[in-house]
């Protein structure tokens, strides 16, 4: 499998070692507009400059970049691996529209464990929810990210919404002056320190609390994550994959 991967940050490098290391894959180059170390299989400035036979493009760039990527994966009919953050709702509709001609994962979080959190997360929401219990996501990570909630708190926050139609999500308690409602799914962000990525989901009943917890032990997972959705992206049909759906 021929593999471009877009972006040299921190995560583009783990991902350009791991793809070189796989026995399953083959590393086509990189593309980034600043290399601060040389890439043996090919360094590209811009997409443009790629012309080698490319099955799969796995992107941890730019949200500026999305045009260029979603050109570059139609015109080489190749899967995208979309891992980058930051998108506003006009790009994900781009995704969406671009994935009617060409298979696209896109995804704030690759891990596998999350993929099967979502999954033990829909399975329960409902029943959990009928059954009287409150509904909670908190989510932690380093004081260096920028944005709240998590694209991931987000992701969850949507497989429960899909099978209880009537919650909405709360983020802010400081101006609400009234006790919880039943329908209110609280969406709580901490930033401290160097945590990689937290996420719980919390069900909370008549003294018990149930709760649902995955931790990032480092960036590795999302490395990893991201090359297991290249291989699974192998053999999908033109459509929309994330977490929900991939495997």
């Amino acid at each position: 499998m021929n593999v471009l991967v877009y972006g040299f940050g921190l995560m583009g490098k783990k991902v350009a070692h791991a793809v070189r290391q796989h026995e399953k894959m083959n590393l086509v180059g990189v593309v980034s507009p600043i290399f601060d170390e040389d890439v043996q299989e090919g360094m590209y400035s811009s997409l443009s400059e790629c012309h080698q036979k490319v099955d799969a493009v796995i992107d941890f760039s730019h949200p500026n970049n999305l045009d260029d990527l979603l050109k570059f994966g139609i015109k080489n009919h190749c899967a995208l691996i979309i891992a980058t953050t930051g998108y506003n709702q006009q790009q994900l509709l781009r995704i969406e529209e671009a994935s009617s001609q060409i298979p696209i994962f896109q995804s704030y979080n690759t891990s596998f464990g999350i993929s099967m959190l979502t999954k033990i997360v829909k399975e329960v929401a409902k029943e959990f929810y009928e059954n009287g219990y409150d509904i909670e996501i908190i989510e932690k990570h380093h004081n260096q990210k920028i944005d709240a909630p998590s694209g991931t708190a987000k992701l969850l926050y949507d497989v429960i919404e899909e099978d209880i139609q009537e919650v909405k999500p709360v983020y802010d308690r400081s101006e609400v002056h009234h006790k919880r409602e039943k329908q209110e799914i609280g969406i709580q962000s901490v930033r401290a320190g160097t945590i990689f990525g937290e996420h719980t989901v919390l069900f909370a009943g008549h003294d018990e609390v149930i709760e649902l917890n995955h931790m990032a032990l480092s960036k590795e997972v999302f490395v990893q994550g991201a090359l297991s959705a290249c291989l699974a992206m192998q053999d999908k049909d033109n459509g929309l994959y994330t977490l929900k759906n991939l495997y």
